[in-house]
C-alpha cells in the first residue's frame, strides 16, 4: 500500500493567504448630484392676507362678543320672566328690551365679521401647510432622481430630426368656363295646347281629303 506525501504546513498556510487575502475591488462609487434643489417660492395665491396680529384680535373680539351675547340673552330672559310673573307689564317690558335689542344686533354683527375672519385665516393656514407638504414630497422625489440618473448613463440632449422644407405649391391657370347647351326651355301650357289643336285640324283635313279622293276614285269607276 503506497503512503501519501506529506503536505508541508508551510504551503497550506501560503494557500490560504492567497485565497482569503485578495483584495475585493473597489466598488464604483455613484458620483453625487451637483445640482442643489431650492425650494420655490410660494405664490401670491397662497400666502395669508391676515396676519398674525389681526388674527390674535380677532379672537380676543370674537371671545368678549360672545360673552356679552350671554349677558344680553340673561337679561332680556329675565326681563320676560318678570313679566310672567306680574312683576312688570307689557309697556314696561316692551321699553325695557329696546336697548338690549339694539346691543344684541351689534354683537351679533360683530360675532358674524370675527367669526369670518377666524375661519379665512385658518382656511388659508390649511391650504399654505398643504403646499409646503407637497413641496417636500417634490424636493425628496427630485433629490432621489437626481441621485439615481447618474448611475444609468442616460443621454442628456434629445436630437431632433430635421423638418423637411414643405414643397412651394404650383400655380394653376385659370380655365375658361365650357359653355353647356342650355337645356330647351319649355314653352307655355296655353302654346303646347294650341300647337295640338292644329295638328288636330291638320289630321281632320287629311282624312277628309282621303274621303274625297276615295269618292272621286268611285265615280270615275262607275
Amino acid at each position: 500500500m503506497r503512503r501519501k506525501g506529506r503536505v508541508h504546513p508551510f504551503a497550506i498556510l501560503t494557500e490560504l493567504i492567497l485565497l482569503f487575502g485578495k483584495k475585493k475591488p473597489p466598488e464604483e462609487q455613484v458620483p453625487a448630484s451637483t445640482t442643489s434643489l431650492e425650494p420655490f417660492p410660494i405664490p401670491d395665491t397662497i400666502r395669508k392676507t391676515i396676519t398674525e396680529s389681526d388674527i390674535a384680535k380677532a379672537r380676543n373680539r370674537l371671545r368678549v362678543a360672545n360673552l356679552e351675547r350671554d349677558i344680553i340673552g340673561d337679561a332680556l330672559t329675565k326681563i320676560y320672566e318678570a313679566e310672567a310673573k306680574g312683576t312688570i307689564n307689557e309697556p314696561e317690558k316692551n321699553q325695557m328690551i329696546q336697548p338690549y335689542k339694539n346691543d344684541l344686533k351689534r354683537v351679533d354683527a360683530e360675532i358674524d365679521t370675527y367669526k369670518k375672519t377666524v375661519d379665512l385665516y385658518e382656511l388659508e393656514a390649511a391650504k399654505e401647510d398643504l403646499f409646503k407638504r407637497f413641496q417636500e414630497t417634490f424636493l425628496d422625489i427630485q433629490a432621489r432622481i437626481e441621485k439615481i440618473r447618474p448611475s444609468l448613463n442616460l443621454p442628456t440632449s434629445t436630437e431632433t430630426k430635421p423638418t423637411e422644407p414643405n414643397p412651394a405649391p404650383t400655380k394653376t391657370e385659370p380655365t375658361e368656363p365650357i359653355e353647356q347647351n342650355a337645356p330647351p326651355k319649355e314653352k307655355p301650357p296655353r302654346e303646347k295646347a294650341r300647337n295640338k289643336a292644329e295638328e288636330k285640324i291638320e289630321t281632320i283635313r287629311e282624312e277628309v281629303l282621303k274621303a274625297m279622293e276615295r269618292l272621286e276614285q268611285i265615280e270615275t269607276e262607275g
